[in-house]
């Protein structure tokens, strides 16, 4: 650094005094050739030129050189600010593109997947944890009669696998067979297995938020959550209503063919059952279990527990019990 410092010095002072120099030479011939020439300074002859050119050997020597470096700094500050307000502005400008880009891809996506999503919710049927652990809707699917996409929220997987996990051994068993009727049902028809995006807390409303915007029906079993739904004014399949709904219907006065199963709690009753599982209630059947009787419609009570069937025993199975 001292070496540097040392060739530096005699440089600064060559170009000083080369400025001094010119600056001396020009201020005497500028002197000289105006108003000192004919009017010499106190009479002598030079003298004002002697002093105006020192004058201006010293400015040179000290105050141009100061002078010159306070320019360049100035010079080289504007242009390194202006350099770094384009960089800045282009720098921004590119930013702001890419950032615009990448909001525009961003809600390009979103609004793909939001159509997709759409698409695939179209003519659908929203499950709950509830059918799925009952295990119906796979035989509903199998038969045709739902041909609908079938929508399985990832909260209600989610759902399952906790209680495939549980402790408890029934509950685990409902759990596993949650999860197979799932991977049963995709082998059948098209399921889908959306996010809900919602703010409410709990799968149960959070079902209720998604079937309510999408604008589709919900199926359950759960009777809290039926109750909920139709105060929402959303509606809801259940498949007990399904059951009771294909159960045959038989009017008093029709004959029905029985296989009694068992005796009744009443005296003399025998107990067989329809295809659909309804109950019918044969009266004077009591000694004929293992028998198929025919049977005499009297009556038809329909209850919360399901359809009971009451009957007579037609004469001919009278006469069959008698012999």
């Amino acid at each position: 650094m001292t070496g540097e410092n040392d060739q530096e010095k005699p440089l600064n002072l060559l170009t000083r005094g080369i400025i001094s120099a010119v600056f001396l030479i020009l201020a005497f011939n500028l002197s000289y050739g105006s108003f000192f020439k004919e009017n010499p300074l106190y009479g002598v002859k030079y003298l004002a030129e002697v002093l105006i050119s020192l004058v201006a050997a010293l400015v040179g020597f000290f105050l141009v050189p100061v002078a010159f470096v306070k320019v360049k700094d100035w010079a080289e500050s504007i242009i390194a600010a202006t350099v770094a307000r384009v960089v800045g502005d282009f720098w921004d400008q590119q930013s702001s593109k890419m950032e615009k880009r990448k909001r525009d891809k961003q809600k390009q996506k979103a609004e793909m997947e939001r159509q997709k999503l759409q698409e695939q919710l179209h003519n659908s049927v929203v499950l709950d944890t509830s059918v799925l652990v009952d295990g119906r809707i796979y035989d509903i699917v199998k038969t045709g009669f739902l041909d609908k996409t079938l929508v399985i929220p990832t909260a209600v997987m989610n759902e399952l696998h906790l209680i495939s996990d549980s402790s408890n051994k029934l509950k685990r068993e409902r759990g596993r067979r949650g999860l197979d009727i799932v991977k049963k049902l995709k082998g059948k028809t098209t399921v889908v297995f959306p996010s809900m995006k919602s703010k409410e807390e709990g799968v149960d409303a959070k079902l209720l938020d998604f079937s309510k915007k999408h604008k589709l029906k919900l199926m359950t079993q759960d009777f809290n959550l039926n109750k909920l739904a139709q105060a929402q004014s959303v509606e809801v399949l259940n498949v007990n209503e399904l059951v009771e709904a294909v159960k045959l219907n038989v009017l008093p006065g029709e004959t029905l063919e029985v296989a009694i199963q068992h005796k009744g709690k009443e005296k003399r009753q025998g107990i067989g059952y329809m295809p659909d599982g309804s109950m019918v209630v044969v009266k004077d059947a009591d000694e004929m279990s293992g028998k198929t009787v025919i049977a005499k419609v009297q009556r038809v009570i329909q209850s919360k527990a399901g359809k009971m069937v009451f009957c007579d025993l037609d004469d001919n199975s009278k006469e069959e019990q008698s012999s």
